[in-house]
């Protein structure tokens, strides 16, 4: 009996004593979870900012939020503003002495619990919080094609409208793949390409557009590329038939892709690039542009294909107008020569377009002279070009103002057709061959090459890139200025250069020269013998071409250029380079762009270098004799991945640096004082580099940063450290 009692107080004791103790706990433990509550809420925040900042920074490359990390954001926020005034309230549970014990024990009991429980909300916060930046917060937007049509937008001319009429009743065919427009080079067939592109986007033909140049000289690894970049594919194979295997599974998962093949020469082998769209019921099709009627029909065997013709009078008239303003094209001073000018140059757009601004607010003698110049053009021996285009930018080049514009635009031209041609390359032309007349710094110069590129786009020799800081030249006007460049400078560009059959006399005098390999039978010289040599552009189109029997260059290659200023290389193997690299010694600019490269201490003998770029390679180490560079004004060693040591007080040592790019790359920074037996560069030497205005490096942790790094006075700087990244966006270069 007396257990059975027992038993029934123990009960009771559960329904009635044991809440009122937890009560009471809650009430005791009222200030505990009070400061816990606060205590999380500052963790929050701090989780929420680093949350932010990795949204920030994907939102500044363009990339596409996810909508889990959105919604987690408007969520804390929620979570934070209603414990933020739960705690302003907080001073309710601290009634006045006159209060009764009960109301207050009541009161802190309530608070003291929504404390507990908005705790545990915040806790749960925090912790996804880590689960979200331990992932990507972003992810790239497929392009959509953005079509451009020009420096001042597309003019609608009836004599392009039937052709337009044309093109886009063909893509509405379903049994019409392929179309061809052809025309002579400069009557506006890329433009006319565009513009059926913008229209097939604006009636939603087509879900996709890709617009791809193929160029004289095919680079079949950028063609599949920039195809691959616009449906989201990542191609890190070297093999093109790999490639082309995965881009072509690709493209025959696609519905509805419009494919602008631009500029074709030659037959090109679409299934040897990877472009098969699958079947015959996608909708897919694609529509090629070219200078020659038996390219489109006969070599690439369109079903469809139109000749673009030249302007009628009125429409080349209106262009002409357009450029130099109404009061000239009325003022009865100019208006006969207008007329007589525009005649010359045969509706030919790219004619009419390069004139027009080259005697825009110039004086009536200066027009009289244009027409006498345009008069007299000689025919060229350009392929697919009329005389006119060559005359009208031949013209339009005379007059530039400073020999600085012409001398850069040549040399400009000397690059691979279709190139994206980044600021870096007029700095290295422009420093190395000292164009640069009475310029102090980097700073300087820079501003001089803005101002020069702005000239040249002002005279439409140039025209913006799809990057900040990149620029590219319509391959018309790339024709002719390297014949300019040939004819009054001795400047040469060739294509699978064969030793062999090139005329000596040539190398002998030329000044500059690019040497542009696209076929498995290419091969350098043994020595290139070009005493007058000041520049030099070598480029592989595929890394693969060099193989072991040709791989590597000549010992002997540069022992008679001695005077080189400027040596740009592209995807060469220079596992070794060549022992007559010592001979360069009155070398300025230096840029080794996707090579195979191993040991590079050859380079510390170039002592006169003031520009040195390794871009793209797979080096990993940056020696000891690179300190020997002491004249070096900018240092670029980015998207090397590879790269795990540079030697200790190699930085420290480039005492006029006053660049220093480490861009995705180079991490391994030593902490000063710690692992003296390592060699590796620790970021106190970059404090030693007094004149050094702009940065960019990654630092993989804070806690190796040296006290007062960033006292030093930055003008331009992108600084990651761990995952996050502070930096001034302006005047941020771009490489090609």
């Amino acid at each position: 009996m007396d257990q059975f009692i027992i038993s029934i107080g123990a009960k009771i004791s559960e329904y009635t004593v044991a809440p009122v103790v937890h009560g009471l706990g809650y009430s005791c433990h009222y200030k505990t979870n009070v400061d816990n509550l606060k205590t999380q809420i500052q963790l929050l925040e701090g989780a929420k900012d680093r949350v932010q900042h990795s949204v920030d920074e994907a939102t500044r490359n363009g990339e596409e939020i996810e909508a889990d990390v959105h919604n987690w954001l408007i969520g804390v926020t929620n979570v934070s503003k209603n414990a933020e005034d739960f705690l302003k309230h907080e001073d309710h549970a601290n009634p006045l002495c006159s209060c009764k014990l009960f109301q207050m024990l009541v009161s802190r009991h309530k608070l003291s619990k929504k404390a507990e429980t908005m705790a545990k909300a915040v806790d749960t916060e925090i912790k996804l919080a880590t689960t979200i930046l331990s992932q990507r917060v972003s992810y790239a937007v497929p392009p959509e094609g953005v079509i451009e049509v020009g420096h001042g937008g597309y003019m609608t001319f009836d004599s392009r409208i039937y052709t337009i009429k044309k093109i886009m009743d063909a893509l509405r065919n379903p049994n019409i793949r392929m179309i061809g427009l052809y025309g002579m080079g400069g009557v506006g067939k890329t433009m006319l390409a565009k513009e059926v592109a913008r229209q097939a986007k604006e009636e939603k033909l087509f879900n996709k557009t890709v617009i791809v140049s193929i160029s004289q000289t095919p680079d079949v690894k950028k063609i599949q590329k920039e195809i691959a970049e616009h449906l989201s594919l990542k191609l890190d194979e070297e093999s093109i038939s790999v490639r082309a295997e995965r881009l072509s599974r690709r493209l025959g998962q696609e519905t509805k892709i419009l494919l602008v093949l631009d500029d074709v020469w030659k037959k090109l082998e679409l299934h040897e690039v990877g472009i098969a769209f699958g079947n015959d019921k996608n909708g897919c099709k694609i529509l090629l542009t070219s200078r020659f009627e038996d390219v489109v029909q006969s070599e690439m065997g369109a079903e469809k294909i139109f000749l673009l013709g030249v302007l009628y009078d009125n429409e080349a008239k209106d262009l002409f107008g357009k450029i130099v303003g109404d009061s000239m094209m009325k003022n009865p001073e100019f208006q006969p020569l207008a007329s007589d000018i525009i005649k010359e140059c045969e509706g030919l757009p790219i004619a009419v377009e390069t004139v027009a601004n080259a005697l825009k607010n110039r004086k009536s003698p200066v027009w009289e002279n244009a027409l006498q110049e345009l008069r007299r053009s000689v025919p060229t021996n350009i392929k697919g070009m009329h005389e006119k285009v060559y005359s009208s930018i031949k013209l339009s080049y005379n007059y530039l103002e400073s020999d600085e514009a012409k001398l850069m635009l040549l040399f400009i031209g000397l690059y691979p057709e279709d190139y994206y041609i980044a600021f870096i390359t007029f700095f290295i032309c422009g420093i190395g061959l000292e164009l640069f007349q009475g310029i102090k710094g980097l700073e300087q110069a820079d501003n001089k090459v803005v101002t020069l590129v702005e000239s040249l786009k002002t005279c439409c020799f140039l025209s913006d890139g799809p990057l900040p800081r990149t620029v590219r030249m319509h391959d018309v006007i790339q024709d002719v200025v390297i014949s300019i460049g040939s004819q009054e400078k001795q400047m040469f560009c060739f294509r699978n250069y064969d030793p062999e059959v090139e005329d000596s006399k040539k190398l002998k005098d030329a000044t500059a020269i690019s040497l542009l390999y696209s076929t498995d039978d290419s091969r350098l010289p043994e020595r290139l013998k070009c005493p007058q040599l000041n520049f030099l552009l070598v480029l592989c189109y595929d890394l693969s071409l060099w193989s072991d029997r040709y791989s590597q260059m000549s010992n002997h290659f540069f022992e008679e250029i001695k005077d080189l200023r400027v040596l740009e290389l592209f995807r060469l193997c220079l596992t070794t380079l060549p022992i007559s690299f010592c001979f360069l010694q009155n070398l300025q600019s230096l840029g080794v762009y996707d090579c195979d490269l191993g040991d590079v201490a050859l380079i510390g003998e170039l002592k006169s270098l003031k520009i040195l770029v390794i871009s793209g390679s797979n080096i990993v180490e940056l020696p000891k004799q690179i300190a020997q560079l002491t004249r070096l004004q900018l240092l670029w060693v980015n998207r090397c991945s590879k790269l795990e040591g540079i030697e200790r007080n190699v930085i420290s040592s480039l005492i006029r640096l006053e660049e220093l790019d480490f861009k995705n790359g180079f991490t391994k920074w030593d902490m000063d004082g710690v692992n003296i037996d390592r060699r590796n560069a620790s970021l106190i030497e970059l404090k030693n580099l007094s004149l050094l205005s702009t940065l960019r490096i990654h630092i993989p942790d804070f806690n190796i940063v040296p006290k007062g790094l960033f006292s030093m006075k930055l003008r331009r700087y992108e600084i990651k450290i761990g995952r996050f990244r502070m930096h001034i966006l302006h005047d941020i270069y771009k490489m090609i």
